[in-house]
């Protein structure tokens, strides 16, 4: 079997794709169109590594970007980064259907492209889960740090868990002198057969079925409670509901001032409320775009692995190879998602592109001052 987004070849089986009835004519992809598409790969590896490290820079060096939503989008950052890192040793195997990494490496790079998949469908569900707490329970104590630290880790940890099959069965093997990286879970056929079933099923449902119909049903809440909330009601809300503005260690005396302000302040309630909605339009971009570019190509595995004898349609191989290239398009695309509907983002992305100097400069500082101040504070006590 051929994992969660570890390649674009359909066949799960090798005898499936390497031997080909000779009666079926196969497309074959014209080399313009094989480089066309390279040039591609290129360009969203180019995107989503100095996005998402531009993300990661913006998001650990702003202070107002240290609340727990912030954290889990950085979280998102260094999942796309880990995956893209590995899109360049994959894409020789794309290009010439061959296998020259050796034994070590495909145990290595495909199984973790899943990893990272699946910290990416986690973190999207977390900050579903964030953003539920914070407009439906609005009183609810948001995360501390430790807190947020311990929800990431959590998030690799059953990412990893779910890997471990992948990590064990993926081998290379030779056919007409040609190398394969593929997961074998067993020699004998039939078991092989109902052990990759399995994983294929369990992998769609906890990596993209799950996820989807879990977030979209937080979603809908969320709208719903946004839509029928009320100034007044809104008003009488601590700052701390919203962690989108709050300080990361607000204390219960600042809330109770912020409280006050907040009832003399119903214009500041209001505009709170319209950068949630700002906000949650972003995520829900982020989820659209997941969705749109992650499912077709999960879903056509799917239906391939229990019915192997689609592969033998002409434009199967192309379609699948050209599904596996929109997979990788989240990864490029969702710093632009930040930077378009977020203004946090698009103020940052903005410095840092026509006032590079500064901007780092600005940061340099601020860092500096934020570390005197902490000595100073330190010798107080």
């Amino acid at each position: 079997m051929l994992s969660e987004l570890n390649t674009s070849v359909v066949p799960p089986n090798a005898s499936a794709y390497i031997i080909p009835a000779d009666d079926v004519p196969f497309y074959v992809e014209p080399p313009p169109l094989k480089i066309f598409r390279f040039v591609v790969y290129a360009i969203i590896i180019l995107f989503a590594l100095v996005g998402n490290v531009a993300v990661c820079i913006i998001s650990r060096r702003s202070r107002r970007l240290q609340t727990s939503t912030y954290c889990l989008i950085m979280n998102l950052a260094v999942s796309d980064i880990g995956s893209v890192l590995c899109l360049p040793f994959l894409l020789p195997e794309l290009f010439i259907g061959n296998w020259l990494m050796g034994d070590a490496m495909c145990k290595l790079l495909k199984p973790s492209v899943v990893i990272f998949n699946f910290v990416t469908t986690n973190t999207l569900v977390a900050i579903a889960c964030d953003r539920f707490r914070a407009v439906v329970f609005p009183f609810a104590t948001r995360p501390s740090k430790s807190e947020t630290r311990f929800i990431v880790a959590l998030l690799w940890l059953i990412a990893f868990l779910f890997s471990l099959p992948s990590y064990g069965a993926m081998r290379v093997v030779t056919y007409s002198d040609v190398y394969y990286c593929m997961d074998i879970f067993s020699d004998d056929v039939e078991k092989d057969t109902l052990y990759r079933r399995i994983y294929t099923i369990t992998m769609y449902i906890v990596q993209a079925l799950l996820p989807v119909l879990v977030i979209s049903a937080l979603y809908l809440k969320i709208t719903a409670t946004l839509k029928h909330i009320r100034l007044v009601p809104l008003a009488l809300k601590s700052t701390r509901s919203s962690s989108l503005n709050s300080t990361p260690n607000a204390s219960p005396h600042s809330s109770t001032l912020n409280l006050n302000k907040l009832t003399m302040n119903p214009a500041g309630a209001l505009r709170r409320q319209m950068m949630e909605k700002k906000f949650l339009r972003m995520l829900m971009t982020v989820l659209l775009v997941y969705v749109l570019c992650y499912l077709p190509f999960q879903t056509m595995y799917l239906i391939y692995e229990f019915n192997p004898d689609l592969g033998y349609l002409p434009y199967m191989q192309p379609l699948s190879e050209y599904l596996y290239l929109i997979v990788w398009l989240p990864n490029a695309l969702n710093p632009v998602c930040y930077g378009c509907l977020n203004e946090q983002y698009k103020r940052a992305f903005k410095a840092m592109i026509f006032r590079p100097r500064k901007y780092f400069q600005t940061l340099k500082s601020r860092h500096s001052f934020s570390q005197s101040t902490a000595i100073t504070v330190n010798k107080i006590r």
